[in-house]
């Protein structure tokens, strides 16, 4: 699963129509560059994809007062909700960091209910994650990467901040934080 694909059509839902330079310029401003894989090429790369798909459809925005050359506006299509939904909804259950911070730039195009529904699977398979990590065995000197204690060291450490921090945000949801799509 890509956290670009996730991402462009995101980008272009939120904005109901978009252009390519439009997609890059949002995900430019949101810094997703930091928390993603997402570079210039692979956006361009996505859109081409994904209208090759029938996920997005080239469309007319009706701007009659454009200036310079005409650019490609997208729209998003059926199949291309369905394949965003599908994607968010994987992606806010992942334990991967680059697709858990794409799903949770999006998590409030769905209801609140499934967004904690899957905010709890996520932190289930986390909590199975660290008591694997711990089980793992080292050594002093060890003989292979996969029992060097720093790294299980790091691991453990990387999925016990995941934990923590789908925890305080699944607090921050119950609570009422944010604006969710079944709730404007």
């Amino acid at each position: 699963m890509s956290a670009v694909r996730l991402l462009v059509l995101g980008a272009i839902a939120r904005r109901g129509i978009a252009h390519g330079y439009g997609v890059h310029q949002d995900l430019t401003s949101w810094r997703a560059d930091t928390w993603t894989n997402v570079k210039p090429g692979s956006i361009y790369h996505a859109l081409e994809k994904l209208a090759a798909q029938g996920m997005i459809e080239p469309t007319n925005s009706g701007d009659s007062t454009k200036l310079g050359p005409a650019r490609t506006e997208y729209a998003i299509t059926g199949e291309g909700k369905q394949e965003f939904i599908r994607l968010l909804e994987a992606a806010l259950k992942n334990n991967d960091f680059q697709m858990a911070a794409a799903g949770i730039a999006f998590m409030e195009l769905l209801p609140r209910a499934r967004v904690i529904e899957l905010l709890e699977e996520r932190l289930d398979s986390l909590h199975s994650t660290v008591s694997f990590l711990r089980t793992l065995p080292t050594q002093p000197i060890p003989a292979d990467p996969s029992k060097h204690p720093e790294l299980i060291g790091l691991w453990v450490g990387y999925f016990e901040y995941a934990v923590s921090s789908t925890e305080s945000l699944l607090q921050a949801l119950r609570s009422g934080s944010y604006l969710f799509i079944d709730e404007k």
